[in-house]
């Protein structure tokens, strides 16, 4: 590579992802903890990372051992969300979601598994 070539490459700017995702928003419409997940329906949406059938299938266990009457919604009963995208196609994924874990009687959901 001659020199104005090089030169000309490394002026070139680039933009990146930040793997820390988007900025964080204001903390508005965020449920308050639950006291305990006995008796309660918990939704499980899957982001395509990290081995989430192992995972989700080990949470379910985890979970029916530890509280009582715990009813869990498996991912595959909700979209798969992707990590990445613009804001406006994550927002109308997570209007869906919403509308399927309030259908399916969600009290809690599992969102995202590693990555």
């Amino acid at each position: 590579m001659d020199k104005d070539a090089k030169e000309e490459w490394m002026s070139e700017k680039l933009g990146v992802i930040s793997p820390e995702g988007l900025p964080l928003g204001t903390g508005r419409n965020i449920s308050r903890h639950m006291d305990t997940l006995e008796g309660k329906t918990i939704g499980e949406v899957y982001n395509n990372h990290f081995k989430g059938e192992l995972m989700f299938r080990t949470y379910r266990e985890l979970f029916k051992e530890k509280f009582r009457g715990v009813k869990i919604i498996p991912y595959d009963e909700f979209p798969i969300v992707y990590v990445g995208g613009d804001p406006a196609s994550q927002k109308k994924i997570a209007r869906e979601i919403a509308a399927i874990a309030k259908q399916k009687g969600c009290d809690a959901l599992i969102t995202g598994n590693g990555g």
